[in-house]
């Protein structure tokens, strides 16, 4: 495996070809694109294509001679042939459509996605993108996992007690928010910061006061999997991607050859993977 993404196929002498969206971006795909897909399985496949769990399209049985031809027809359609092995994997994010976005990391999904397309690290990398706390890409399970935060506010905009907050299946999905006789109470213990309320809250009487992004870093999946570990919370997207780059950096230097970012903390501590004072 490479940064070609061709990956040996079960079938002798065929192989399985890694394809990706740049743009948008690796989750989704213009029916342009899509068409692209389907007329390279039909006619250099098997017919059928496979949707990984990284957001990627895997079109099987591929005869290796093939691939130049293939390549051709996919340049200049925002498609490309995926990483493996210790290139960056493409950065994930979950879809901008959904409501309990707290932050919708899509663009910034394209944006990461483009700037390190292609990037060799010491080992396997995966970045994924959270909008929210139901961390659907699976952000506490990645090499680094963000995962957006709102803080909301009560306001002074009167509770018309619809209670759709507090009901389902618009509810609030952590039992934070009571309704009483003076209005909307939120319990910040229990509340995970995904500013869903704020959206359903019809009178505004639950609102946002800011949006920030908590950074974790080591998580990994496989036979030895590790759960991440949290790093630290930024208030910007220009700050959270000054931190992936600094993190990055501080990866290739102090990392072994195919040591995770996970292992490099267990070895030497986060503060291996922090910025430094200039």
């Amino acid at each position: 495996m490479n940064d070609s993404g061709i990956l040996q196929g079960r079938t002798k002498g065929k192989s399985t070809l890694r394809v990706a969206s740049n743009d948008p971006y690796s989750a989704e795909l213009t029916a342009e694109q899509i068409g692209i897909i389907a007329d390279i399985a039909e006619k250099f496949g098997s017919g059928s294509v496979h949707v990984t769990a990284r957001q990627t399209i895997e079109i099987p049985d591929i005869e290796l001679t093939s691939i130049n031809e293939i390549k051709k027809l996919i340049k200049n359609s925002g498609l490309y042939t995926g990483s493996s092995g210790k290139y960056i994997r493409n950065v994930m994010a979950c879809s901008r459509w959904c409501l309990y976005n707290a932050s919708p990391l899509s663009d910034l999904a394209a944006q990461l996605n483009r700037k390190y397309q292609g990037s060799e690290l010491p080992g396997k990398t995966l970045i994924s993108l959270s909008g929210c706390d139901f961390s659907c890409t699976r952000s506490r399970t990645s090499d680094i996992g963000v995962i957006a935060r709102t803080k909301i506010k009560i306001t002074d905009k009167k509770c018309k007690q619809c209670s759709l907050c507090v009901k389902a299946p618009l509810c609030c999905q952590m039992d934070a928010i009571t309704i009483t006789d003076e209005g909307a109470e939120i319990d910040t213990e229990r509340c995970v910061r995904c500013g869903f309320c704020t959206k359903i809250c019809r009178p505004g009487t639950i609102a946002i006061d800011s949006n920030s992004y908590d950074i974790f870093l080591g998580g990994k999946g496989g036979v030895k999997p590790r759960e991440a570990d949290f790093f630290k919370n930024v208030k910007s997207e220009d700050e959270l991607v000054k931190q992936i780059d600094a993190i990055l950096a501080g990866y290739i230097a102090v990392a072994d050859d195919k040591e995770r970012i996970g292992d490099v903390i267990d070895r030497l501590g986060m503060s291996a993977l922090e910025i430094k004072d200039e």
